[in-house]
């Protein structure tokens, strides 16, 4: 089961700032494995994989003290990695041509949500800690095409 934290100390650059910070199984299930798999369609940079916008974003909505962060890539981008796009049914609230490959809760602190980098970081197989005990290099996904973390969604 994948998880959601925001929790200072994950970029080692500002280890103040808070980060969202999405944890998945690559022997998970299926929208997990997709997700381990976004770092092959990435390109590096300072320790870090980016994966571009015009392949997918990190969508957040914070509803009180609950935060839902939802994967969100084209099918195209997915059908390149081997995945069917159809064992994703779930849309994009940012835009309906991408599909939702994962979605994670957690009820979170919304001052430090508040304060939390744009970027949500996405980590595969790592253990419960840091990006860097994890051993491999965090996949970072921007937020969703115009916009900012929404609430009460």
């Amino acid at each position: 089961m994948a998880r959601l934290h925001v929790r200072p100390g994950v970029d080692p650059d500002e280890p103040e700032v808070p980060v969202v910070t999405l944890r998945v199984d690559p022997d998970g299930a299926p929208g997990e494995r997709a997700a381990a798999r976004l770092g092959d369609h990435c390109y590096e940079g300072d320790g870090v994989l980016y994966l571009v916008r015009t392949d997918g974003w990190a969508e957040h909505a914070l509803d009180g003290d609950r935060l839902t962060v939802g994967l969100a890539v084209y099918a195209a981008v997915l059908t390149r990695m081997g995945v069917d796009p159809a064992e994703f049914p779930d849309r994009s609230a940012a835009d309906p041509g991408a599909v939702l490959i994962l979605r994670a809760e957690a009820v979170v602190d919304p001052e430090l949500y508040a304060r939390a980098a744009p970027a949500t970081a996405l980590l595969v197989g790592a253990p419960d800690g840091t990006p860097e005990e994890g051993g491999d290099w965090p996949v970072l996904l921007a937020p969703a095409p115009g916009g900012e973390p929404t609430s009460g969604q």
